[in-house]
């Protein structure tokens, strides 16, 4: 988990992907994943605030991977990081969770999912809190959960939404 802490991480969320950064964060996940219930715990009580927001970017970034890739396996990796990052109200401003649902119900949706049905598969794993935010996020409007309103950036470029395709790029 000390590892989530390097400057390396410093402007992860827009760096290239795939990255090697990423397969340290997935690293950190499939520990957990592997680890017995008790170990999964003690993992979440040791997340400091930055660690948080660097598993929440993680899920945003396998969320991208996911509709690059169009396959569910990333979504699937990405919500439990984002879990374990929104557990226990360790980010810094819990404002900043805000966008990271809307991030992985949109790639969901694209694909033919949702943000309920895989935050129910990976239920045994995932902290009740975080579990129990994913739930409320899809009760929400699809206008509230959309990304523009989420606070981050339209669609990706090329693919459509609830508003339409997206204009070409200059």
């Amino acid at each position: 988990m000390r590892h989530l802490l390097d400057r390396r991480f410093n402007g992860y969320i827009g760096i290239k992907l795939p990255h090697e950064l990423d397969d340290l964060v997935e690293s950190v996940v499939a520990g957990y994943l592997d680890a017995t219930p008790a170990a999964r715990q003690e993992t979440l009580d040791a997340i400091q605030p930055r660690a948080a927001g660097m598993l929440c970017v993680f899920g945003q970034r396998m969320a991208t991977m996911a509709v690059r890739t169009d396959s569910t396996v990333p979504l699937y990796r990405g919500i439990v990081g984002m879990g374990m990052g929104m557990a226990e109200r360790t980010l810094d401003d819990p404002r900043d969770s805000l966008f990271v649902p809307a991030t992985v119900n949109h790639s969901a949706t694209t694909l033919g999912t949702s943000i309920t049905q895989l935050a129910t598969d990976m239920r045994r794993y995932l902290p009740e809190p975080a579990y129990e935010e994913f739930l409320a996020f899809d009760r929400r409007s699809e206008q509230d959960k959309s990304l523009a309103d989420s606070g981050g950036p339209p669609a990706d470029p090329g693919r459509s939404s609830s508003t339409g395709p997206a204009p070409p790029l200059a």
